[in-house]
């Protein structure tokens, strides 16, 4: 008994260890559009932004890290229809998948334009299909809600490195980035 208490903690403390691994090998993203960005007005998630990024060299995986972090402190998953403006949904702190992309990519575009960075780097919000193993799991279900996923992809321009991002799924897995076609 203790020995397979032992093997059941092992698998557990490994799968944790290599759930974004196992995640990205087995979840695809397929774009089907894209959404308009938002601009943030908000002043105190001005502040918040700036504080967090004071002292930081400015690579395309902080930028992404950055944006990812402070969406996930800021905003709880809500699985009802809200207004997607992120200004909005710092004051509310409740957002559906399209309300944690939208704060992303608007904390990420403006970490962007506020350090003249727009000739190196691109944030896009995206819309698209999740697949799991090859099968659409949107499918699956009949709900509006569900009929597709939003996610984000920041750009390096000049190299062509992409980083997909999904600030939903980060903010309850830790998983921090995702694969996309």
């Amino acid at each position: 008994m203790r020995k397979n208490i032992t093997r059941f903690i092992i698998v557990c403390i490994l799968l944790f260890i290599f759930k974004g691994f196992l995640y990205r090998s087995l979840v695809n993203y397929t774009e089907i559009g894209k959404r308009k960005g938002h601009t943030i007005t908000n002043e105190k998630l001005i502040d918040r932004i700036k504080k967090e990024t004071i002292n930081e060299e400015l690579t395309l995986e902080t930028i992404a890290e950055i944006s990812q972090e402070i969406t996930s402190k800021e905003l709880y998953f809500v699985s009802r229809s809200l207004e997607a403006n992120p200004n909005t949904s710092f004051k509310t702190k409740e957002a559906n998948c399209i309300g944690y992309a939208a704060m992303c990519n608007a904390i990420g575009n403006y970490i962007i334009r506020q350090n003249k960075l727009q000739e190196t780097y691109e944030f896009k919000h995206l819309v698209g299909k999740m697949h799991v193993l090859g099968y659409d799991i949107h499918e699956l279900f009949s709900s509006p809600f569900f009929k597709n996923h939003d996610y984000n992809v920041i750009i390096h321009k000049k190299t062509g490195k992409k980083i997909y991002l999904d600030p939903s799924v980060y903010d309850y897995t830790w998983i921090d980035r995702v694969c996309s076609e």
